[in-house]
């Protein structure tokens, strides 16, 4: 039986073992020298390299690329000064005018004072004109009596006078039934009847009695009610 053949080892050059071995030192350059293609750079800390940042390019340098040049597109100082130029003329002072000036007649003192005496005399002749005021008397009491007795709803209603006629509206009312009636009269041609005499007005003792006993009243008959 014939033995394998043995297959052959790498050699140094071919494993790279040597690259273990650091450059820094003299066997280790040697085995650079004789393995490595070639010699290897010592190990030099040189200073780091500082460079000045370049400066950004525009997209469009005018001017032949030149980075110090203008665009002459944007040279507006001959147009500029073409515009000032005005044509020639000869030059005459401008008048100066006032707006008194341009009235068509001038008013003299006594027509400016005959206009200020009237103005002054309207002033104190005017009158504000008469409104009906909006805080009577008058119109406080008309606003108590809807109150009172025009309903609401502040209250039950079994504590409320409930919504009645107005007193006001009573009165009215009884002036033109009056009124009507002498008017009938004196159609018919009968005599007017003598107007009755006015019932004396009543004390504030007297009237605070009756607002008392109206008091009482309602409320035994509430009480009547609460019963049943």
């Amino acid at each position: 039986v014939e033995a394998a053949p043995r297959r052959p080892q790498p050699s140094m050059a071919q494993n790279k073992a040597w690259q273990a071995f650091d450059t820094s030192t003299e066997a280790g350059r040697m085995l650079k020298k004789l393995y490595g293609s070639s010699a290897g750079h010592p190990n030099i800390a040189y200073p780091k390299l500082t460079t000045k940042p370049r400066k950004q390019m525009p997209k469009f340098i005018p001017g032949g690329a030149k980075l110090d040049a203008t665009d002459a597109r944007s040279n507006s100082h001959r147009r500029e000064k073409a515009s000032t130029v005005e044509p020639w003329r000869k030059k005459y002072a401008r008048p100066t005018y006032k707006p008194i000036d341009f009235v068509a007649r001038k008013r003299n003192t006594a027509a400016i004072d005959e206009i200020l005496e009237d103005m002054s005399m309207r002033n104190a002749a005017y009158r504000p004109p008469r409104v009906n005021g909006s805080s009577t008397d008058a119109e406080k009491a008309r606003l108590q009596e809807i109150a009172q007795f025009g309903g609401g709803k502040a209250l039950p209603d079994e504590m409320t006078l409930g919504k009645t006629t107005l007193p006001s509206e009573r009165r009215a009312q009884a002036l033109e039934e009056a009124r009507v009636e002498r008017e009938w009269r004196k159609r018919r041609g009968l005599t007017e009847e003598p107007a009755a005499a006015a019932p004396e007005p009543k004390s504030l003792e007297t009237q605070q009695i009756e607002q008392i006993s109206r008091e009482i009243e309602d409320r035994a008959a509430f009480l009547e009610e609460a019963k049943a």
